[in-house]
């Protein structure tokens, strides 16, 4: 059934009279007595007693009156809250390459499940990548490490962790609070070549005289992981992805940290106080990520 032709039904019925009931709905007389003779042919029933002076609804006219009208304001309704849903946002957000997997896709599963009017639009990339996209504007906000060169990002550091060595559960140095690099000279390492402290950690090693034996160079941490958890090597990495089948345990005189945050481009702040993603990411650092955090 049109609902031109619910409209026009309800003209007659509440005016009681065709030619003005043709101009509340802005249509000529024949136009809408078609669309009657239409409607009631459909339903199989006549609406309208019609004669020189009157017109009146039958006994089936004013049992689909009370349908009809139902049926008009639940149309109106649907039309209003059409009208009023909000038009989802895009969030452009650099993701650093280094960022646990499993936290990422915490977040976004929840930001998904929340149903916030914010469209995401993710990137994956390196320290240097996401910095330069802020710069130029490709991006709106990066969620990476914070170094002291970004102040023009607006910088708001969640959190600070120390590296660690990881070694796989049955590692006869697992159960050790810390290890020397001199320990692990025997050990066949992997090597995260996308590391923002690559430069670091080799350094380290090799001022005690240590030179790894490489079972994998990867860019993948997940990769990297499994290895470890198979016993094949071991490996450093933030201590964010601290991972049940895995033993993190800090280096003796190996000091560094990262501060890890989010980094705004150009745009009113007030948007970035009202989004969804934005309040999930600082909600996980501030509960869920306390307990790796030093």
């Amino acid at each position: 059934m049109d609902q031109y032709l619910l409209r026009y039904f309800l003209a007659v019925a509440e005016i009681g009279n065709f030619s003005r009931a043709a101009e509340r709905v802005g249509v000529t007389q024949p136009t809408l007595s078609a669309g009657i003779a239409k409607l009631e042919t459909q339903l199989g029933a006549r609406l309208f007693d019609r004669d020189k002076r009157r017109v009146a609804l039958t006994t089936a006219g004013s049992r689909f009156l009370v349908r009809a009208r139902r049926i008009a304001r639940e149309i109106d309704l649907a039309i209003q809250e059409i009208d009023h849903v909000p038009e989802a946002t895009t969030l452009r957000v650099g993701i650093l390459n280094t960022i646990p997997t499993r936290i990422v896709d915490s977040i976004v599963t929840r930001h998904r499940q929340s149903g916030a009017a914010e469209a995401l639009e993710l990137l994956d990339g390196s320290e240097r990548d996401l910095a330069q996209r802020l710069e130029r504007g490709r991006l709106d906000l990066a969620w990476t490490v914070i170094r002291p060169s970004h102040t023009r990002f607006r910088p708001e550091k969640l959190a600070e962790e120390h590296y660690a060595m990881v070694l796989p559960l049955d590692h006869p140095l697992s159960a050790a609070d810390c290890v020397r690099a001199e320990e692990l000279a025997g050990d066949r390492m992997v090597l995260r070549r996308h590391c923002e402290a690559i430069l670091d950690i080799s350094q380290h090693f090799t001022q005690r005289g240590v030179r790894p034996r490489f079972v994998l160079k990867t860019t993948s941490d997940e990769r990297m992981l499994t290895l470890v958890r198979a016993g094949q090597g071991i490996g450093m990495m933030p201590e964010s992805f601290s991972d049940p089948g895995v033993r993190l345990v800090r280096l003796v005189d190996f000091d560094l940290t990262r501060e890890v945050g989010l980094l705004y481009g150009e745009g009113d702040a007030g948007r970035f106080e009202g989004s969804g993603f934005v309040r999930l990411v600082r909600g996980w650092y501030g509960t869920e990520v306390a307990s790796v955090v030093k």
